[in-house]
């Protein structure tokens, strides 16, 4: 089953943070949404190393917390389905 909306950020991040058990990544889910049966672009990916970092980092507590923090506020958006699967700027990226 396909949802009717899509998780596409968090918090001032432009993407999902994934805390798991070695550490944390990025994901940015705008980069599936074919998969989603939705008409695909080029997303925000600036920043999205900046999101990774492993339990030995220093600072990680800090950044556990932000990223915590931040799937308080969770941002939806519709999927689309409008003509073409894909736009002219994502064939070309």
């Amino acid at each position: 089953m396909v949802p009717d909306e899509i998780l596409y950020r968090c918090g001032d991040f432009d993407w999902v943070p994934l805390l798991g058990i070695w550490g944390a990544v990025g994901y940015t889910l705008l980069l599936v949404l074919r998969q989603y049966r939705s008409r695909q672009f080029i997303p925000v990916t600036q920043g999205l190393a900046q999101c990774e970092f492993s339990y030995k980092d220093d600072n990680y507590k800090r950044k556990i917390q932000e990223m915590s923090n931040a799937w308080k506020e969770v941002h939806r958006m519709k999927r689309f389905t409008v003509g073409a699967m894909t736009t002219p700027e994502y064939y070309e990226w």
